[in-house]
């Protein structure tokens, strides 16, 4: 079995051991080669250990978590992000395709989130950076797509709506289309109507930024900025037409 050698980053000492104590009773796959209580020490303990994964705390003194990646200019380990935000946070860490535990840490979303790390091959020095826009903005700009073995970041105000095709999704964008391993349902979760998408038709999620026409004649619809017409159901009118009052749809 090959080792992930990793570090544990967070600057509470019994956070620290805790971590350090599960990883190594419950966690095989992984080699724990040194602990940090900041971000200078952790960058040390990278750059002499060959890190492959940081288990990296956000909130700590100093220099929080985010300035780890401003040591490195394409850093080569894989992150988990270990938080205690709150329910919009976790939005802004879900729309950015980043690995996290939910603190208190507990071992079955320990092992999850590590099992998770052989999805992708590769890491992806953006990720930081588009989760702390996410994060701190207090609005969602930008959402993270697994493609292949890679995760790419696509602007919200870029897509103009999802497409379900069965346990697939499209994304469907200005400058094309992206087939993701989710169905529409996952992402309905994710883009729901505090962030502007509404889903339509059990096909369709739909970004209301892009609509430039609503229709009830010969069934009803909607003509996106792209010139696609799309249906709407029956049974999501009228939550349709509320979601468009309340968000001054003219």
């Amino acid at each position: 079995m090959v080792k992930i050698k990793a570090i544990i980053v967070d600057d509470e000492e019994n956070a620290r051991l805790l971590l350090q104590s599960f990883i190594t009773e419950f966690c095989e796959n992984i080699e724990l080669v040194g602990l940090a209580s900041d971000v200078k020490t952790a960058v040390k303990l990278i750059n002499n250990n060959e890190v492959d994964l940081v288990f990296l705390d956000i909130e700590m003194p100093n220099e929080n978590g985010f300035a780890l990646f401003e040591y490195f200019e394409k850093p080569s380990f894989k992150t988990i992000f270990c938080t205690a935000y709150s329910e919009y946070a976790l939005k802004a860490f879900e729309v950015s395709a980043v690995d996290y535990i939910l603190k208190p840490i507990g071992i079955k979303k320990l092992q999850e989130a590590v099992e998770k790390l052989n999805e992708f091959k590769l890491p992806n020095h953006q990720v930081g950076e588009v989760l702390k826009e996410n994060l701190f903005n207090n609005k969602i700009k930008k959402i993270g797509l697994h493609l292949g073995d890679a995760t790419v970041f696509f602007n919200l105000e870029d897509i103009y709506y999802f497409e379900a095709d069965g346990s697939y999704t499209y994304m469907v964008h200005k400058n094309g289309r992206e087939l993701v391993v989710k169905k529409i349902k996952h992402f309905e979760g994710l883009l729901g109507i505090d962030i502007g998408f509404f889903r339509i038709h059990r096909s369709y999620l739909i970004n209301l930024i892009h609509i430039k026409k609503y229709t009830k004649k010969e069934g009803l619809s909607v003509v996106l900025a792209d010139d696609k017409t799309l249906a709407i159901s029956r049974e999501r009118k009228e939550d349709f037409e509320q979601f468009l009052k309340v968000s001054n749809f003219q």
